[in-house]
Formats: structure tokens, sequence, C-alpha cells
């Protein structure tokens, strides 16, 4: 069975809006947020390259849709420091340990120029407003992509369709949800 671009549109629209739309949020700020809208495009190309690129990688879908062609041979390490670097440390700056040059991962706000190494200072630097337009501008050609090509929109479809499950492996927590999911804790109307 293949998808239409119809079958799968209002998923994609609706990804496309809530993403692009927090993005824009955060970039109206007068001046900080640089984190934590790196972290959102970072989540988005881990969405994205789950539902467009066959391995399902959003390091791929970085190095192919956000990255200058320049830095693509070295986007996925880029991306595993913008991805986990500043994820699990909220840091300003995500260390790149190449032999013998160590190399900082810098995001900037504004000021600094967009996939920049600035030898002086040992640092690559990321624009996030170019990292914005690049997203914006990648959701727009995976749409056109989307729309002249069946097999990506059942990709798509077959992928978007998953429902990420937890399985509480724990006992004791198993019976707490149980408690707190019963009759008795549900929300009741008020008076």
């Amino acid at each position: 069975m293949s998808a239409s671009f119809d079958s799968i549109k209002e998923g994609f629209y609706e990804l496309r809006d809530f993403v692009l739309n927090d993005l824009g949020l955060l970039l109206n700020l007068p001046q900080g947020g640089n984190y934590t809208a790196a972290l959102l495009i970072a989540t988005a190309c881990e969405v994205l390259g789950r539902l467009r690129c066959e391995n399902g990688e959003g390091s791929e879908f970085f190095r192919n849709y956000l990255v200058p062609e320049s830095w693509q041979p070295v986007a996925s390490t880029v991306f595993d420091a913008l991805r986990n670097g500043l994820a699990h440390s909220f840091a300003t700056k995500a260390v790149v340990q190449i032999p013998g040059a160590p190399l900082d991962l810098s995001v900037s706000w504004k000021e600094k120029p967009h996939f920049v190494y600035d030898a002086k200072d040992g640092c690559l630097y990321l624009n996030v407003r170019n990292l914005s337009e690049a997203l914006r501008e990648a959701f727009e050609k995976y749409e056109m992509e989307l729309q002249t090509d069946s097999k990506l929109c059942e990709l798509f479809r077959k992928r978007r369709q998953r429902k990420m499950i937890i399985d509480v492996q724990n006992a004791a927590e198993r019976e707490e949800w149980k408690r707190l999911l019963s009759h008795n804790n549900s929300l009741q109307p008020t008076p």
C-alpha cells in the first residue's frame, strides 16, 4: 500500500507547525534562548530523521538538510556534540575531541557567523538563527519531496503512526500506577 501526500499532510503540517511556531517564540526573545532553540532544532532533526531517512538517524537529516556542504563530512560529530553535549549538560560549549586538537562547539544567538571556525578561540560557531532558517527550509524541501514521492509518504505514515510505549518494568511502580489510575483517583467534576 502506498500513501499519498494528502493522506499524511495533516500529520506533517501539525509537526511542522508545532516545531516552527515554538522556535519562532524563542527567536522573538530579545536575547537568550539559544541553547533551548538549538536543542529544539536538534530534536526536530531526530524526529524528521526517523520519518524521512531509511536508517532513521537525526544526524543524517541534520547533515543533508541543515549543514553547509563543506561541513557535511563532519556533520554527525557536530550533531552529536549539539544534541548530546548540550542536552546532557546545558553548557555553553560541547567539546569535540579531535586527536591533538580539542574543539569547542558554541551556539551563538546572533553575533557569531554560522559554521565558522575561530582558530584563535578554538571554537566552531553555530548561529541559531541560521540553523532555524535552515530548519524552516528543510521542512519546505521535505514537504516537496513528500508531494512527489509516495514511498516517502508511506515511510512517514508508518513511522508517525508508531506509538512510543514505555513499559513499566518495576512491579512496585506498576502497582502505584494502578492505584493512581484507579476510579477513586480519577478527576471528578466539582459540584
